[in-house]
């Protein structure tokens, strides 16, 4: 058999030209760009030349305390509005005594006390007294285990 001669001698394959493209170093220049950046850009916002207001603590005033209602396992409601000052309320008047002091402050904060022993559907519906006399920023207090 015979071989037909080629055009290329056998030493030029080492020399052929490669059609692909090597992104590694692209990667690697892209990848220093970027941790440059995340470096910088904190620094350069915090040199802004802004001129920000004064206000002092006396302005914004002391926020409110949060209304405590609690209630232990002889059934005895008791509404602490802050101050130190707790009253003794039957389950009948509670609702109109937590609409009254809704109507007072209404975006205040409270907070649900009960004893351990208590069940969970007496929490529900003082949870649902709470809602109905018009607040809507309720928490449970616990006591944090140790």
């Amino acid at each position: 058999m015979s071989m037909s001669p080629s055009s290329a001698s056998p030493g030029d394959d080492d020399m052929d030209p490669v059609a692909d493209i090597n992104v590694t170093p692209l990667v690697d220049v892209m990848l220093v760009l970027l941790i440059i950046f995340m470096v910088t850009a904190p620094l350069m916002m915090s040199q802004l030349p802004i001129t920000l207001p004064k206000a002092s603590l006396l302005e914004m005033g002391k926020p409110r305390d949060p209304l405590i209602v609690s209630f232990d396992l002889q059934n005895n409601y008791y509404i602490d509005t802050g101050g130190g000052h707790t009253d003794q309320v039957p389950y009948e008047q509670l609702p109109a005594r937590l609409h009254a002091i809704a109507l007072t402050m209404p975006d205040n904060l409270v907070y649900i006390r009960a004893d351990k022993g208590t069940t969970f559907e007496k929490v529900r519906d003082l949870l649902k007294i709470a809602a109905g006399a018009g607040f809507y920023k309720v928490s449970l207090v616990s006591q944090a285990q140790q």
